[in-house]
C-alpha cells in the first residue's frame, strides 16, 4: 500500500512538473513546441516509473525510432506499457488510443496537444482525419505506438487483433515494429489501483516491411505481426 501510495504523489508531481513546463514551451516558445514536448513526455514516463519502483529493461532498442516513420504494434497487459514504451523511445513518438482519453480532464486535452492521436470509432469522418494526421506524422519520421488487441488484456493472454494499425501501415507503406512487453502486468493489473515494483521488460523485433503491400494484404501482415510477437513472448517464457 505503501508503494502505491508514494506512486500516486509521484505520478501528480510528475505530470504538474512536465505538464507546467510544457504549458510554458506552448506559450514562449511555440516553434520549438512539439521537439520539447516529445522530451518532456519521455521525461514523464521515466519519473513515473521510477516512482513505482519499475526497472526498465530494452533488448533490441537499436530498431526503436530513430527518425523512422513506423507503426510499432504491441501485446498490452497494464498501463505500465505506455511507461516503458515512452521511456524506451524517448523522442518523436505518437499514440494511438480511444477518444475516450482526450475527454479526461485537462489531461486528454494535454495528452492530444503534445501529439497524440485520439480516434473516435463511432465518427466515420473523425476517424479518417485522424488516421490522416498520422500519415502526417510518419512521413515526418515519428513513430506510432497502437495496441492492436485495443485493450488491455485481464489474463496477460493476447486478445484478438483489430486490423486498424495494418490497414494504417499498408495505406502509408510504413514498417510495421513488433514489441513484446513482459512483466507490466505484474506490476499493475487490468481493473487494479494498487502498484508493485517490478521489472518492465521491452522485448523489439524486426521490422516487417510492407512495401507493395495492399488492403489484401491486411489480414496476412496482422498475422505475421502477430507470430512475430508470440516468438518474442515466448523467447522471454512469458507464454
Amino acid at each position: 500500500m505503501i508503494r502505491t501510495v508514494w506512486a500516486y504523489v509521484v505520478i501528480l508531481g510528475a505530470t504538474l512538473y512536465s505538464g507546467g513546463r510544457a504549458i510554458l514551451y506552448y506559450f514562449l516558445w511555440p516553434r520549438h513546441f512539439q521537439r520539447c514536448a516529445d522530451r518532456l513526455t519521455g521525461e514523464w514516463a521515466s519519473i513515473i516509473l521510477w516512482g513505482a519502483g519499475t526497472r526498465l529493461v530494452v533488448r533490441n532498442g537499436g530498431r526503436l525510432g530513430r527518425g523512422r516513420g513506423q507503426i510499432l504494434v504491441s501485446n498490452h497487459q497494464s498501463w505500465f506499457d505506455i511507461f516503458a514504451l515512452g521511456t524506451a523511445l524517448r523522442d518523436r513518438f505518437s499514440f494511438v488510443g480511444k477518444k475516450e482519453l482526450s475527454r479526461i480532464p485537462v489531461v486528454g486535452a494535454a495528452w492530444e496537444r503534445v501529439g497524440n492521436i485520439a480516434i473516435d470509432r463511432s465518427d466515420q469522418q473523425a476517424a479518417i482525419d485522424s488516421l490522416k494526421r498520422a500519415d502526417d506524422l510518419m512521413r515526418e519520421g515519428r513513430t506510432i505506438i497502437m495496441f492492436p488487441e485495443g485493450t488491455r488484456s485481464p489474463t496477460g493472454e493476447m486478445g484478438r487483433f483489430k486490423k486498424g494499425a495494418f490497414v494504417m501501415a499498408i495505406k502509408s507503406q510504413v514498417p510495421v515494429l513488433p514489441v513484446a512487453i513482459v512483466g507490466t502486468r505484474r506490476i499493475m493489473e487490468k481493473g487494479s489501483w494498487r502498484m508493485s515494483s517490478g521489472t518492465a521488460t521491452v522485448i523489439v523485433g524486426d521490422p516487417i516491411d510492407t512495401t507493395g503491400f495492399t488492403l489484401r494484404d491486411r489480414n496476412r501482415l496482422s498475422r505475421e505481426c502477430r507470430e512475430a510477437i508470440e516468438g518474442l513472448l515466448n523467447g522471454a517464457g512469458e507464454l
